[in-house]
C-alpha cells in the first residue's frame, strides 16, 4: 500500500504535467516529442541487455546477504559499458539514415545519453526494492517524478529543446538524491568482490531470456507509433495517438505496483506449490477487480477526460482511448502478471516464446490494419495481440504450477 499510494501520487503528478505540456506545445511539436521518445525508447528497451532484471532476481534470492552486492556490482558495471555501446550504435544509425520525421535526428542524439543516468537510477532502485526498503524507494520515486514534471513543464515554454533540457536537469538531480540516501550501499558495492564464472553464466542465462522477453513486451507500445509514422508520416496524427495512450499506459503502474510488491515473495516461494496456488489466485482476483473498475469508469467518462487533459484539439483521441482501456485491462490483469510470475519461477524460455509471437503478430496486424483503418488500426492490432499473449501466458502459468512438485516441507 505504501508503494501503491506513492505511485498514485506520482501518476497524478505525471498526468498534470502531461496536461500542461500538451497545452504549451503545439500539436506538431508534441508529435515531434512523441516521435523522439519513441526512438529513445527502443534504446531503453535493450539498456544493459536486461541485466537490471538479473539484478532484481538474484538480488531478491540473496536478500540480506553480501552476495547480493556482488550481483549488483556486476550488473551495474557491465550494464553501463553495454549502454555506451548502444548509444554509439544509435548515433551511427541516425547518422546514416534519413528519419521519417524531419529534424528529429539531432534531438534524438542529444537525448540518448539520458539512458546512462536512467540505468543508474534503475539499478539503485532495484537495490532498495530487493531489501524491502519500500518507504525509501517511494520517497525517491516521488522526488524523481516531481522533478521531471516541474522541469519538463518549465522547459516546454522553449519547445522541444526545453523539454529535453528539463529532462536532463531532473534526471541528474534525481540521481544525486539517490546517491545521498544510499551512501552505505555504494560503499558495499565498491568493496564487493567479483562474481565467479559459474555465477556469471547463471546470471546471463537468466538475463538474456528475461531481458529479450521484456524488451519484446515493452516494444508493443512503440511499434504502433513507429508504424503510424512510417505509413502515415503525420506528426499531428502521432500526437493524437500519443494522447490516447497516455492514461492507459500510465495506469499500468497499478498492476506493476502489485507485481513489484509481491514478486520478491513469489521468488522466495518459487518451489512451493500450495503457497503459489493460493496466493496467485488472490493476486489475479484483486488485480482484476481493481483494473476492471478503473477501466470501466474511465470508459464511461472518456470524452470528459480527454477534454480535461488535452483540450478539444485532441477530441479525435476519444475512440482510440476507449480501445486502449480494453487493452489496459487485459494486459494488467493477465499478461503482465502472468509473465512476471513465470519469470519469478524461472520459466524464462516460454516468456521469450510468448514475446516473439507478440512481436510478429503486432507487426503483421499493424501493417494490415493501419493501411485499412489508419490510427484505429494500430489500436485494434494492439488489443488483438494482448488477447493472444494474455491467453498464452495465463494458461502456461496455470500449467506450470499444477505440474510443480511441492517442496514446502522439504528440509532447508
Amino acid at each position: 500500500m505504501q508503494l501503491l499510494s506513492a505511485n498514485v501520487i506520482n501518476k497524478i503528478v505525471v498526468m498534470i504535467s502531461n496536461m500542461v505540456i500538451t497545452r504549451i506545445l503545439t500539436r506538431s511539436d508534441f508529435g515531434m516529442w512523441g516521435y523522439i521518445l519513441n526512438i529513445y525508447s527502443y534504446a531503453s528497451l535493450i539498456a544493459g541487455l536486461g541485466l537490471d532484471s538479473g539484478a532484481f532476481q538474484f538480488g531478491a534470492e540473496n536478500k540480506g546477504k553480501g552476495e547480493a552486492y556482488r550481483y549488483y556490482k556486476y550488473c551495474l558495471n557491465i550494464g553501463l559499458i553495454i549502454n555506451i555501446v548502444i548509444i554509439a550504435v544509435f548515433y551511427f544509425y541516425i547518422h546514416i539514415t534519413e528519419l521519417v520525421i524531419e529534424n528529429s535526428g539531432l534531438y534524438i542524439k542529444i537525448y540518448l545519453p539520458v539512458l546512462i543516468i536512467e540505468y543508474l537510477i534503475n539499478i539503485f532502485s532495484i537495490m532498495l526494492r530487493c531489501s524491502n526498503r519500500i518507504k525509501t524507494y517511494a520517497k525517491i520515486t516521488n522526488i524523481n517524478t516531481v522533478l521531471i514534471a516541474v522541469a519538463t513543464c518549465v522547459g516546454a515554454c522553449w519547445g522541444v529543446p526545453g523539454v529535453i533540457g528539463g529532462k536532463y536537469c531532473a534526471r541528474v538531480l534525481s540521481l544525486a538524491s539517490i546517491i545521498c540516501v544510499m551512501r552505505q550501499d555504494l560503499k558495499n558495492l565498491l568493496t564487493a568482490s567479483m562474481l565467479e564464472l559459474k555465477q556469471i553464466t547463471e546470471l546471463w542465462n537468466y538475463t538474456i531470456f528475461t531481458g529479450v522477453s521484456s524488451a519484446f513486451n515493452r516494444s508493443l507500445y512503440l511499434i504502433d507509433v513507429t508504424m503510424i509514422a512510417q505509413l502515415i508520416r503525420n506528426t499531428e496524427e502521432i500526437a493524437i495517438y500519443k494522447v490516447s495512450t497516455m492514461i492507459p499506459h500510465a495506469l499500468m503502474f497499478i498492476p506493476s505496483s502489485i507485481i513489484m510488491c509481491f514478486l520478491p515473495d513469489i521468488v522466495g516461494h518459487n518451489r512451493e506449490k500450495r503457497w503459489l496456488k493460493s496466493n496467485v489466485k488472490k493476486l489475479y482476483f484483486f488485480s482484476g477487480m481493481v483494473n476492471f473498475s478503473i477501466a470501466f469508469i474511465l470508459f464511461i467518462f472518456s470524452k470528459v477526460i480527454i477534454l480535461l487533459i488535452s483540450g478539444d484539439q485532441y477530441i479525435e483521441a476519444v475512440g482510440l482511448f476507449r480501445i486502449h482501456l480494453v487493452g489496459f485491462f487485459l494486459t494488467g490483469t493477465f499478461r503482465d502478471l502472468s509473465v512476471n510470475i513465470l519469470a519469478g519461477l524461472k520459466k524464462v524460455h516460454y516468456n521469450l516464446f510468448i514475446s516473439a509471437i507478440q512481436i510478429v503478430s503486432e507487426v503483421v496486424f499493424n501493417y494490415l490494419l493501419i493501411i485499412k483503418f489508419g490510427m484505429y488500426g494500430a489500436a485494434y492490432a494492439t488489443v488483438l495481440v494482448e488477447i493472444i499473449a494474455a491467453a498464452m501466458a495465463t494458461f502456461y502459468l496455470h500449467l506450470s504450477i499444477t505440474k510443480m512438485q511441492d517442496t514446502s516441507f522439504a528440509e532447508p
